[in-house]
Parts: C-alpha cells; structure tokens; sequence
C-alpha cells in the first residue's frame, strides 16, 4: 500500500496524509470521551456510596446521639428523684432530729353503747355502730352463746356485720349455756388482752376488759366495763380498782356503761377528760331524762375534736361517740 501511496501524485498524497491525521485525532478523541465517562462513572458511583454511608452514618449517629439523650435524661430523673430524696431526708432530719422529740398526730373517734344483748336484732344494732363509724367501739351487755340470743356470739357476729377485723369478748358472768358480758370491736389490731374480775358484793359479778391496741405504732390502751347499778358501794369498789388500773398506763381509753346518776362520783377513776360530765352531759339512757350512765374517759395526749349520740329504737341507750387528735411521743 506504501507503494502505492508513492505512485499517487503530490497533492493527492498530501490529501490521504491529512485524512489520515484527521482520522487518528478522531479515533484520540473518542478514546478520551471514553475514558472521561468511565472516571464520571466511577467517581459518580463513589459519591453516591459515600452520600449513602454519610446518610447512613448520620441515620446511626442520630440514633447514638437520641440514646445518649435519653441516658441523660434518665440520668437527668435519678438526679431529681434522689435529689428529692436527699432533700425529704434532710427535712425529716431537720425537724425529728434523733437526740430530740417530737410530736406526731393521729385522729380517733371512740364509742361506747349499751346493746341490750341485740334484743332488737344484731343487724339494726350493726347498723347504728356503722352509722357512727367509730375506730374502737365498746360494747355493753353482749351475749355470747346464749339461748336468749340464739346462742349466737354476738361480739363475733356485730364485728363481722360492722366491718371491724379486730375484737375481743370480756365475760362478766356465765348466762345460762352461754356467756354475758363487754366487747370491744377495733379498727386496729389488738395486740393483747385480758379480763379482770370487779368487786361486785351482793350484785350481778362485773369486769373490765382491757385491750392493748396498736393504732398507727403507738401503744394506747383501751378498758371498757359495766358497773354496778343497784350496788353503790360496790360502784365506789369498782371505781377504785379502775382507777389503779389506769394508773399504771400512760395513754389510756376507758368506754363503759357506769351506771352513776351522780357524774362526780366517776372522778374517782382519774381520767384527765370525760366526754359526759357535769359540765356537759349527754343524756344515753333512753327511759329517764337527765340519766348519763354511758361515758369516754381518756388520759393526757388526747384533744377532743367533737363529740355525740346516736339515738335509735334498736337499744334502750344511746350510743355516744367522741373523735381526738391523740399526741404520740417518739423518742
């Protein structure tokens, strides 16, 4: 072909010469523009990767950044809660420093009712004590297993119709197959308790029962009785004894029937209050005007919010109620 190319004339050797040029540069140039595409290919595709890293990166870090958040925040929360824990500690400490005493309150509403040995129905007498809602009830001539009565344990059954977990039955006298006597239903558990026999000379035999009463971690304890009517001199006798018996506690409740028309007479227990006084007497025994036989009698530590009766048909007393703040000494 080189031959032939130098057979061809000047002019149009020069003409072949210059396609040819021109035909290399094309074939340069579309080798470039190949080339150039496949790097923006490629460099394309390794910004795409790299934005969707990025994009996931960030999705994660976002994600680790919320997380770390949320650790604060919680930690942010223990902070504030142990904060307020350390603060209520330091308030408590404050004002009950352990070196000094202090005062704390609790209110407690008291009775005393004279059933009649449920005569008009255990229900109706469970009803008036419901009524009334005492915390500590003390219940006079209650019958337990008596004919009378059905034979029916009537402190067990008056405690489970008014809603009380706790009570105890203090006998007075054996009736019959059954036993006669004082009851004390509590809100409050009953830690112990026991009857102690009365003077009662020539008379019906009476008692006291008294109760060791767990109200709130404070100790009260809580006697309730029925003395004498028809024995006056052995009413005084029983007095006495009570009033021993008191004495030796601190912080103490005494809910009766005390058969005295002479209020007075009842000072000889030494309580600090009485709810029926001279001063203000509450008239619980339905049948005679003026008559207050029924009686609250409480130790120091105790501030009377109010006081009352219920009357109902469903006994021939009234029951009398009467609610205090009761004072606690911790040490």
């Amino acid at each position: 072909m080189y031959e032939k190319i130098r057979k061809l004339s000047s002019v149009k050797r020069q003409i072949l010469w210059a396609v040819c040029l021109l035909f290399a540069l094309l074939l340069v140039a579309c080798g470039e523009d190949a080339d150039l595409s496949a790097a923006a290919q490629k460099n394309s595709s390794a910004y795409t990767d790299a934005r969707v890293t990025n994009e996931e990166s960030g999705a994660d870090s976002t994600v680790a950044d919320s997380d770390e958040q949320n650790d604060e925040n919680e930690s942010g929360d223990e902070s504030i809660t142990a904060g307020s824990e350390a603060q209520n500690s330091e308030i408590d400490t404050d004002e009950n420093p352990a070196s000094e005493s202090s005062d704390t309150v609790t209110e407690i509403t008291f009775a005393t009712f004279n059933i009649k040995h449920g005569a008009e129905g255990l229900e109706n007498i469970a009803g008036v004590i419901s009524s009334v809602s005492p915390d500590i009830i003390g219940l006079e001539e209650v019958d337990v297993g008596c004919e009378r009565s059905g034979y029916a344990d009537e402190c067990a059954e008056l405690a489970r119709f008014a809603g009380y977990d706790y009570y105890a039955f203090a006998r007075a006298i054996r009736l019959g197959s059954g036993e006669y006597g004082t009851a004390i239903l509590s809100r409050y558990p009953i830690e112990s308790f026991e009857v102690i026999p009365l003077e009662s000379g020539r008379g019906e035999a009476r008692s006291v029962g008294h109760a060791t009463v767990d109200v709130g971690g404070t100790e009260l304890d809580v006697f309730v009785t029925h003395l004498s009517f028809e024995d006056r001199e052995a009413r005084k006798s029983q007095i006495e004894t009570i009033s021993t018996l008191l004495a030796d506690h601190e912080r103490y409740a005494l809910l009766g029937d005390l058969n005295s028309f002479d209020l007075e007479e009842i000072y000889g227990l030494g309580g600090f209050h009485y709810v029926n006084s001279p001063d203000r007497k509450y008239d619980t025994f339905r049948r005679f005007d003026g008559y207050a036989p029924d009686n609250i009698v409480v130790s120091e530590g105790f501030t009377e919010l109010e006081s009352g009766v219920y009357d109902s048909e469903y006994s021939d007393h009234r029951l009398l109620f009467a609610s205090f703040l009761i004072h606690s000494f911790i040490a």
